[in-house]
């Protein structure tokens, strides 16, 4: 049944406040998200830590309790009022965020990274399942897109600020000043109007209650669509969180920067792609889809088969003024994925299945892609690492290189550097696997939608 898109319109400027405040949500999540990326030459130093244990730290460690309490979290928000969930959820990562500045060793940092985990673990289900109510059909990825933002100039905030922070402060001190602003956006979120539910929707599907969990999970299994787009979203995430949480350390070592300068160029990468691909995937969806649906998976396909291959050359170059503008092209590029993808799943669901819908995709993108992709990468790295230096890399490289001999702390830059850059480029090559995932759900895309 076509709904009227226009019928309910809240007066304006309303929904324009609830779009700032969700964007300031998607910002404190991600310089949250991102402050150990940039943190992290800081961090391993003090601690002593492996390129594989920093990718632990960046990735499955946050990813697993964000994915794991993801869903039942986003069971609530298909039940219940989403912005009073909002507002404790930004306290509880703020919270954590802040007490990261007295840890005293990894496991108690790793532990802390799993709170920041279980807190931001609300944000994208209620945001999506806002704007869903907000917005009509035709709208939503350009909506979403917008709120993503957010998540652009967090990056931007959190690298280079992180960086400059931790130089100026020490890590501890700038866990401290950037998770206090998190506490006061808690108060501001219940400044929001509760979006009616369903206002673009059937008035019958709201008449149904939301389905059980096992329920919904059968529905959602016999669209093939879903099902691809969640395999192309954990691979989308595991190329770009694997390559961009380890940016600034590859600037640091490939190009001998500092952790601001690191950081300042993790902060322009993250940004610009971040917003920009977004932006142009959300708008381009919108404007393609309404001519054929299919343009929802076609264009991030295409995207990421262009991507690929910009990430490997970017990251294979000798110096950063030629690696930077590769490398921000082919992210842009990957990030176009987000909006297209999300607001396809939502036009496939009723509304008292968006935000669980949304957090299923989400484990994909979390568990696979901000899980693991680190961690692949850190491994890889310590891998290619340890086979190109001449003796215990572990024991020599590892934590601060203040009381090791010249020559050997050399050899340890010139080893940690190709390992880095090897690990990243062979991550990049998943980008054509994620595009093949887009393409198969571009064949029964428009059978799927509701």
């Amino acid at each position: 049944m076509k709904v009227d898109e226009t019928a309910g319109a809240e007066p304006e400027p309303y929904p324009y406040w609830m779009m700032f405040i969700l964007l300031l949500v998607a910002l404190s999540c991600f310089i949250d998200r991102v402050i150990v990326a940039a943190l992290g030459p800081a961090i391993k130093a003090d601690l002593g830590i492996s390129d594989a244990q920093f990718g632990l730290l960046t990735g499955l460690a946050f990813a697993l309790l964000y994915t794991t309490a993801g869903i039942p979290v986003a069971r609530l928000a298909d039940r219940r009022k989403r912005v009073p969930l909002l507002a404790i959820a930004t306290t509880i990562w703020s919270l954590t965020t802040m007490l990261s500045a007295y840890a005293a060793n990894y496991w108690q940092l790793l532990l802390l990274r799993l709170g920041v985990g279980i807190g931001e673990s609300a944000a994208s289900p209620c945001t999506v399942s806002m704007v869903s109510d907000r917005f009509p059909r035709n709208k939503r990825a350009t909506a979403l897109a917008v709120v993503a933002l957010g998540a652009s100039f967090g990056s931007l905030i959190g690298g280079f600020g992180g960086g400059w922070l931790g130089e100026t402060f020490g890590w501890r001190n700038t866990f401290l000043i950037v998770g206090a602003p998190g506490m006061l956006l808690a108060l501001l979120i219940l400044t929001v109007k509760e979006p009616v539910r369903g206002r673009f929707d059937d008035p019958a599907s709201m008449a149904r209650e939301a389905p059980r969990f096992m329920a919904m999970l059968r529905i959602l299994r016999a669209k093939r669509t879903f099902l691809h787009l969640g395999m192309a979203c954990g691979l989308t995430s595991f190329v770009n969180f694997g390559i961009l949480l380890f940016l600034p350390m590859y600037f640091g070592r490939a190009y001998e920067m500092s952790m601001t300068q690191a950081g300042l160029l993790f902060g322009i990468v993250t940004a610009v792609s971040n917003g920009t691909g977004t932006l142009l995937g959300g708008m381009g969806a919108d404007w393609a889809g309404k001519r054929d649906e299919r343009w929802y998976a076609w264009l991030p396909a295409i995207c990421l088969a262009c991507a690929a291959p910009l990430y490997m050359i970017g990251l294979s170059m000798p110096n950063w003024q030629t690696a930077m503008p590769l490398v921000v092209i082919g992210a842009t590029l990957a990030f176009t994925f987000y909006a297209p993808t999300f607001g396809a799943v939502q036009n496939m669901v009723e509304p008292r299945m968006r935000g669980t819908a949304s957090a299923i995709i989400i484990f994909f993108q979390n568990l696979v892609g901000m899980g693991i992709g680190p961690l692949f990468v850190g491994f890889l790295s310590d891998t290619f690492a340890a086979r190109m230096f001449a003796g215990d890399y572990a024991a020599q490289c590892h934590g601060s290189t203040a009381q090791t001999a010249a020559q050997t702390a050399a050899d340890c830059a010139a080893a940690g550097t190709l390992g880095i850059r090897y690990a990243m480029v062979i991550c990049a090559c998943f980008a054509f696997w994620a595009a093949f995932h887009y393409w198969k759900a571009s064949r029964t895309l428009k059978d799927d939608m509701i």
